[in-house]
């Protein structure tokens, strides 16, 4: 059945005068499809990949799953040029919420002038190259470019776990802007954490200003003693000594949003404890 052959296959020819054996050659025949088909499988998101022949495509597949760190998922394979009907199929990944997976990588393959046109206007982005390794290049130049964006919109919702004792032999200022004196118990204290208590359900504000030895810093490590600012423009009359005392402890008011940023684009920053940190205080918030 020649409407089942896969384009770009071998074909193999079946010589009983030289002593083949059909069923023998049947099997190699299976056997070799078995392997494509095995490396051509393809995951539910990534990008579409097309290429001038299925041997160019095998390369290209084994070169993004294997040797590309971290790996590239692949939705979609294709032989040949690029039509209207493989940008609305790529466009797919943009309707799931996976716009970095809207692309076409081409190997050596031409693209439409009406499909550039409708790649343009969905926003799917197509890559073309006749070398693997400049392929890869752009599309990972263009996923960094991508990734760092999305850090930048994350560092809004970023919230680094840390515990704070107050001081109360320092306390410069009792209202808005709060200046006083804690100890970093546990965590990292850094530049604009916003700090609350939670068993009295208060914000106590945002973290403005941090002091070490009357020197800025952005930060301050566990075991530190430094003096903060601390604003709050949602209810600027909170005063210490009315509302809380030395007596409450102040934690970085996380969040799931805040995990999952930390999670995502954050890692690096992290250390073991500060993700033990995260454990406990997930606790403390009565966060799933």
């Amino acid at each position: 059945d020649i409407g089942r052959a896969v384009a770009g296959t071998p074909i193999m020819v079946v010589r009983e005068d030289l002593g083949d054996d059909l069923e023998d050659v049947k099997g190699d025949v299976q056997e070799d499809l078995d392997k494509l088909l095995k490396s051509l499988q393809t995951d539910s998101k990534g990008v579409m990949v097309h290429a001038s022949t299925l041997g160019a495509l095998e390369a290209l597949l084994q070169f993004l799953r294997e040797e590309s760190k971290p790996p590239i998922p692949v939705s979609h394979i294709a032989i040949g040029p690029i039509h209207k009907k493989d940008v609305m199929r790529a466009n797919i990944m943009n309707e799931k919420k996976l716009p970095e997976f809207a692309t076409i990588l081409a190997f050596d393959v031409s693209i439409d002038s009406d499909a550039q046109a409708m790649a343009d206007e969905l926003n799917v982005r197509v890559f073309s190259a006749e070398i693997i390794y400049h392929l890869f290049d752009q599309f990972t130049a263009y996923m960094n470019g991508l990734r760092e964006a999305r850090k930048a919109e994350a560092t809004a919702l970023v919230v680094f776990p840390c515990v704070l004792k107050i001081l109360p032999q320092y306390i410069f200022n009792k209202k808005d802007p709060i200046v006083i004196g804690v100890e970093v118990v546990e965590g990292t204290l850094r530049l604009n954490t916003m700090v609350c208590i939670p068993s009295l359900s208060l914000d106590v504000g945002r973290i403005t200003r941090i002091e070490i030895n009357h020197k800025e810093a952005t930060s301050a490590k566990k075991g530190t003693q430094v003096s903060v600012r601390i604003a709050n423009e949602a209810n600027p009359t909170l005063t210490y000594g009315r509302q809380f005392d030395h007596s409450n402890t102040l934690y970085s008011k996380i969040n799931r949003a805040s995990i999952d940023a930390c999670k995502e684009y954050f890692k690096e920053e992290m250390t073991k404890d500060d993700w033990n940190l995260i454990i406990k205080l997930k606790k403390v918030f009565n966060i799933s």
